[in-house]
């Protein structure tokens, strides 16, 4: 390539960089939030608004900053009123509220309204109640500070239609996994460290959704094995393994759809040649962003 190549390359890139700054605004608010403060920060055209320092929210705020149509951090808000989740649920971007330990079945329906995503991560509980109102929600649910999971909450929580994120569960039953077989959505299970053959063959069931297992650091060929019988064209992602064996490459080869495994450092010989026979993607690379 000569220099005039070289120098058109280098302005390409510098015209893509501009634009991504121009897309990826950023504005963070610290202070006491006013309705009128509010209304001029949700009319600004910020993809990003991050009101973390914020710790109070009144139904008349929360109406104005609905107005907003990026990105929206709350994580400073540790109580929410049913009156201002109902507000808020009229936001049409995403809406992290990750400062919630706690969430009554009242405000969960409010939330559960929202139209995107909508991340809860801070609560370590869930109710019953709140869990089926939160069901209703249809978009991608983050609810990744459960580190336990019940197989009647987990039916529950599998009525949700959307992406449903559940990356701080630790441990699965395999009532549990049978229960979130049925959810009809792309599954987050990236907190697990540990996965029976058992509860791999109950999610394995699931058809034409993606399922991520970051959280395996080792993957025996048994689960393999049972994990490539997963239907219908989307990923499993596996980015926690940081090498795999012949004989679970051989297993896992036959999955139907895209595999991610972005934390391999090693691979055999024996292993890339059974990987190469899967008919689907193979992301070796490490990825940009999965989920929020």
């Amino acid at each position: 390539m000569g220099w005039g190549g070289v120098e058109m390359v280098l302005a390409m890139a510098a015209l893509a960089m501009a634009a991504l700054a121009l897309t990826w605004q950023f504005m963070r608010w610290t202070g006491e939030l006013s309705l009128e403060r509010a209304r001029v920060l949700a009319a600004r055209k910020e993809l990003v608004l991050n009101l973390d320092a914020v710790t109070s929210l009144t139904p008349e705020v929360a109406g104005a900053l609905s107005k907003q149509q990026g990105w929206l951090f709350l994580n400073g808000l540790k109580t929410l009123s049913a009156e201002a989740a109902a507000k808020l649920a009229k936001h049409g971007g995403r809406l992290y509220l990750g400062g919630l330990s706690s969430l009554s079945p009242d405000v969960a329906g409010a939330l559960a309204t929202h139209e995107g995503w909508l991340c809860l991560d801070g609560l370590s509980t869930l109710s019953a109640e709140a869990a089926a109102e939160l069901a209703k929600h249809g978009s991608l649910l983050s609810l990744g500070g459960l580190k336990t999971l019940s197989g009647s909450l987990a039916k529950t929580l599998a009525t949700h239609d959307g992406g449903l994120s559940l990356g701080g569960l630790t441990t699965l039953s395999l009532e549990g996994a049978a229960a979130l077989a049925e959810h009809q959505g792309d599954l987050d299970l990236a907190g697990l460290s540990t996965l029976s053959r058992e509860a791999a063959e109950a999610l394995a069931t699931r058809v034409g959704f993606s399922l991520s297992l970051d959280g395996l650091s080792t993957l025996s060929t048994e689960v393999a094995e049972a994990l490539a019988k997963c239907q219908g064209e989307a990923f499993l992602s596996l980015d926690g393994l940081t090498t795999l064996t012949p004989e679970a490459a051989e297993a896992l080869a036959p999955y139907e759809g895209n595999i991610h495994l972005h934390g391999l450092k090693t691979l055999s010989p024996k292993a890339a040649e059974a990987l190469a026979r899967h008919v689907g993607y193979r992301w070796l690379l490490t990825p940009w962003n999965k989920h929020c």
